[in-house]
């Protein structure tokens, strides 16, 4: 009986926080710089999110491997709904090439709910000689190239390791601190070649900055229809499409976590949210429920589990 009072007690007690949540500004972790692809994202759903909470959602920027940095600092955060974590497929990534690390986000972390996905695009620097992925495989096997990442464990560094190793050739990784200071070398002439998400890399694209080689999505996109996906250039099954979403500290309580979900569902409704992410080249990526969103996030973690192990990608840090 003492029990049961007591459950009762704590159930009340969560109920009438989460009915004055949220009281003050919330904190939304970005694991990569500002300016980069989960940044923009994070920025367009806080918009949202804040509104329909009522409170300011602050974006606080903390990169660093792989986004692990700011994950560590979010699970160990108060569990009470003020500090979030803008989760992407990054850490599914960092979890299968290094299992050492120091995060376990199933555990660590109560799912919110997922915001928006993109496609990654294989782009050069326009002085390069190479218009296919072919013939800068070609070209990289005759002179020294190096590619631009985000950071070492991003899937943009993997998708180079992986194009590395399906195509036998050499290629030196050169990592950065998110994506906006790898795509200025880039465009520099400083690095050839990079992996990089298409909300980021569309305006150089446009600009002629870049040149786009091919997709990591199954099809074309509407927004490079003449560029062919990495299946089409030989490489099939070559698919590192990104996806954020938002989590929590894991004993935030559920009324709380539910409160957050909805609001990013009611922003994600928004006519002007999804024309903001559509103007990022993104698409809106609802998860429909918490749970569903723990599911997406188990299976992603598995395949690129599996990803890892049947290329043999080995990073070296």
């Amino acid at each position: 009986m003492k029990k049961l009072l007591a459950l009762v007690f704590c159930l009340s007690i969560g109920s009438a926080v989460a009915q004055t949540y949220p009281e003050k500004p919330i904190r939304l972790l970005v694991g990569f710089a500002a300016g980069g692809a989960a940044d923009l994202a994070a920025r367009a759903i806080a918009d949202g999110v804040g509104a329909s909470l009522g409170k300011p959602v602050i974006i606080e920027n903390k990169p660093g491997a792989g986004s692990v940095v700011a994950a560590r600092e979010a699970a160990r955060a108060e569990p009470d709904g003020y500090t979030l974590m803008f989760g992407s497929i990054a850490l599914s990534v960092q979890l299968a090439i290094d299992p050492s690390t120091p995060l376990d986000p199933l555990n660590d972390f109560a799912t919110v709910g997922l915001v928006s996905e993109a496609p990654n695009v294989l782009v050069v620097n326009p002085e390069l000689p190479v218009r296919s992925v072919k013939e800068l495989i070609d070209y990289a096997k005759a002179k020294p190239v190096s590619f631009a990442s985000s950071g070492v464990g991003t899937t943009l560094h993997l998708s180079g390791e992986m194009l590395k190793d399906a195509a036998k050739v050499d290629i030196v990784h050169v990592p950065y601190k998110g994506s906006n200071p790898a795509l200025n070398d880039l465009v520099a002439g400083r690095v050839q070649m990079m992996f990089d998400s298409m909300i980021t890399s569309m305006p150089l694209i446009k600009a002629g900055k870049l040149r786009p080689l091919a997709v990591t999505t199954p099809k074309r996109t509407k927004l490079l229809p003449e560029v062919p996906t990495m299946a089409e250039a030989g490489y099939p099954d070559f698919e590192t499409n990104v996806w954020f979403g938002v989590l929590a500290p894991k004993k935030t309580p559920r009324l709380i976590v539910e409160r957050i979900a909805d609001a990013i569902s009611a922003s994600l409704s928004d006519a002007k949210i999804a024309a903001r992410f559509e103007s990022l080249s993104m698409d809106v990526m609802r998860s429909e429920s918490p749970e569903r969103f723990a599911e997406f996030f188990k299976r992603d973690i598995e395949q690129w589990n599996a990803r890892v192990a049947k290329s043999g990608v080995k990073v070296q840090k």
